[in-house]
């Protein structure tokens, strides 16, 4: 996606972010503030929407589910093959605060990171009170860090793993995903690339490799009792924030 999202798009795609009013079992504390407010606020600071998504239920799309919006400053320059970006996520159930992650988009293969807490700790924004001046605080602060951002991507890029230190990350991955492990997916089909550009023993390849693999699914495997299993897309957005922190933690450890 090279332009911006429309409303008509966004609202076809996570109609939630439109919701006028809160779920019914939030406290009388709980302070309203429709996620579209927020999104035409970070227009104003120059951030537009590429991509967005909305948690579904057993009975499809709740108007008060937790959505994700990835946005992209077009003032921004590119980090090496990749776009810096802001991830908001937020729902109006009572549960979630507006919460503001540092991402990245590789054009190369469309795949949206979301950078560990370390290098830029996420952000919450409390439903109790919003003010405009705080988002632009905050917003402020992913620019700020994107010097070092530059640099761990360089980093990444620079670093040639040998193929033990790419099976050992690839092992290590596994139980990011699934934190109990799973013994019967072979450490070696993760690390096959899906294309051209990720040919190559790098840190940054190896580590698009692997993400791929385990966020967009595809990865087939077989049970002892020989049937065969694929593995899904992660489409939660929690388990998809946390994943995605959890491989690149595992990478800077290579850095």
């Amino acid at each position: 996606m090279n332009e911006p999202l429309s409303y008509q798009e966004i609202q076809e795609i996570a109609p939630s972010i439109f919701t006028t009013q809160p779920s019914e079992k939030v406290s009388d504390k709980y302070s309203f503030i429709p996620t579209v407010q927020v999104l035409e606020d970070m227009n104003k600071l120059g951030w537009d929407p590429y991509q967005v998504s909305q948690r579904k239920g057993r009975n499809g799309s709740h108007p008060y589910s937790k959505h994700m919006i990835r946005l992209r400053n077009n003032n921004l320059g590119m980090i090496g093959d990749s776009l810096p970006e802001l991830v908001l996520t937020n729902s109006h159930d009572g549960r979630n605060a507006f919460n503001l992650h540092a991402g990245v988009f590789r054009l190369v293969c469309a795949n949206g990171l979301v950078i560990a807490d370390q290098m830029f700790a996420s952000q919450r924004i409390k439903h109790q009170w919003y003010d405009m001046d705080y988002v632009r605080e905050i917003t402020n602060e992913v620019v700020e860090k994107i010097p070092a951002i530059t640099s761990a991507l360089q980093s990444f890029n620079e670093v040639e793993l040998t193929e033990a230190q790419r099976y050992a990350l690839a092992k290590k991955s596994i139980k990011v995903r699934w934190t109990k492990g799973n013994d019967y997916i072979d450490v070696k089909n993760i690390l096959q690339p899906n294309r051209e550009e990720d040919l190559g023993n790098s840190l940054w390849n190896t580590f698009n490799v692997v993400q791929e693999k385990l966020l967009k699914g595809g990865l087939v495997y077989q049970l002892p009792q020989g049937r065969q299993q694929t593995v899904r897309a992660l489409t939660n957005i929690d388990e998809q924030v946390r994943v995605n922190k959890g491989l690149w933690e595992l990478a800077e450890t290579y850095a």
